[in-house]
């Protein structure tokens, strides 16, 4: 694989929650035998006043994610920036770089996932 950086939209035609769960953990451990070490994950924030159900929900199932060692780490879009020393440190681990549109934006609509 040429990357080591995938991008996966979890609200996509806006399934249930559960199954927009279901597909992240699909998704990370599909990373993890694939060798790729990090996926930006689009779930939305609930920009229409309602809604965010998925990305609530994907919040709080990284953080459990995180303290079974599932993903070695996790950052919100609001705190993806380079004055961020956490994600300083993921970005350089990356072979491939990461020249995204959403470093330094405060993108409360996805979150990037350091797999193990």
């Amino acid at each position: 694989m040429d990357t080591d950086l995938i991008v996966v939209n979890l609200k996509e035609d806006m399934p249930p929650v559960e199954i927009a769960l279901c597909n992240m953990e699909l998704e990370i451990e599909l990373a993890k035998v694939s060798g790729i070490k990090a996926i930006k994950f689009i779930h939305g924030y609930g920009s229409s006043g309602v809604g965010g159900s998925i990305c609530k929900a994907v919040r709080e199932r990284l953080v459990s994610l995180k303290k079974q060692r599932i993903i070695k780490e996790y950052i919100f879009g609001e705190d993806w920036n380079l004055d961020n020393p956490k994600c300083f440190k993921l970005l350089t681990s990356l072979k491939s770089g990461y020249d995204g549109e959403d470093l330094n934006n405060a993108n409360a609509g996805m979150t990037i996932v350091f797999v193990k």
